[in-house]
């Protein structure tokens, strides 16, 4: 069975008499897999110290835990990672992983999994935030040639009641902004995607962004092997003292990163402008990648990286505000 949806789906699908032997088996299943991979040896250090030297110590939580022979710290696999105070099996993980990767709505995840719309909302901020960070942490590097340009996005307060005196009306989904052209009611979005196949994408202001606002997107992404192939804006010239900055009439791949962030965007009727970096350090994720990325994702959220987060934090925190 490749996904837990459908293994839930196939066990509703039998006839009642049928369940308890099913979820019976199912329970067998899940026993015997967390026994083996109990006793498999452990190839990860001490989150606390980085050692070595651990041994198994019981459970806690129904997961594996060690000790420390350096520290004499305790801890289980997800100590210090982003799910490290998680309820929800590896299982669940995945599947959220691999929703949130697709784009499929909260609610139907929720729906699917038997699980609480905010329990399935709060699971995947942990896993953008957790995207956001790394990229934060490890920002992508712009080797070679790179092609690199804005597009804009509607700002969006979905999600949100507005109160009587707010500067706007709601939109509904597919609305079009007020004012023609470029306004302060667009988000710029600034992307590149390199040579080798590498792409990443930062909301930094509205409108155009001027020579600081570039800097500060793409300043520490190159040096002086870079070449960057933009449109022509005069913005990019603050970059000639860092890199090679040139013109060019085709930027095709570029626009094609752009054109994939909208369609994602569309497919989720839109996201909350607060929360559309974390969804761009997604796309940068997973343009172009194969479903090996759930995978991925889900490593790093379970490395002791420092990336760990409470959901009070990560409803609050570090949050775009343009």
């Amino acid at each position: 069975m490749s996904t837990l949806v459908e293994l839930i789906a196939l066990v509703k699908e039998l006839p009642e008499k049928y369940l308890p032997e099913a979820i019976e088996k199912v329970r067998e299943i899940k026993d015997r897999v967390d026994c083996e991979k109990e006793n498999r040896v452990h190839d990860n250090n001490c989150p606390h110290c980085n050692s070595s030297r651990i041994v198994r110590n019981g459970h806690k939580r129904r997961k594996q835990a060690y000790l420390c022979r350096n520290c004499s710290k305790s801890f289980v696999v997800t100590t210090k990672s982003a799910i490290e105070n998680s309820h929800c099996s590896t299982t669940v993980w995945k599947q959220v992983i691999k929703d949130t990767v697709a784009g499929v709505a909260i609610d139907k995840t929720a729906e699917n999994l038997g699980l609480h719309h905010e329990t399935v909302f709060n699971m995947r901020h942990k896993i953008l935030y957790c995207l956001e960070q790394s990229l934060v942490a490890e920002p992508t590097t712009l080797t070679g040639t790179c092609e690199t340009d804005e597009t804009y996005v509607l700002e969006s307060e979905k999600g949100r009641k507005f109160p009587e005196n707010h500067n706007r009306k709601p939109r509904k989904h597919g609305a079009k902004a007020s004012k023609p052209g470029i306004s302060n009611e667009y988000v710029c979005v600034c992307a590149s995607v390199t040579g080798t196949n590498e792409q990443f994408a930062v909301a930094i202001n509205r409108a155009s962004p001027d020579s600081q606002e570039i800097l500060e997107v793409f300043g520490e992404r190159v040096n002086e092997d870079t070449i960057i192939l933009c449109d022509g804006k005069q913005s990019y010239n603050v970059l000639n003292d860092i890199c090679t900055v040139a013109i060019a009439k085709r930027i095709n791949k570029v626009n094609g990163f752009h054109s994939f962030i909208k369609e994602k965007l569309d497919d989720m009727r839109g996201v909350a402008t607060i929360y559309l970096n974390r969804y761009n350090a997604l796309f940068s994720k997973i343009y172009a990648a194969d479903m090996s990325v759930v995978d991925d994702i889900y490593n790093l959220m379970t490395s002791a990286n420092g990336f760990g987060n409470t959901i009070a934090y990560t409803q609050s925190e570090k949050l775009l505000n343009i």
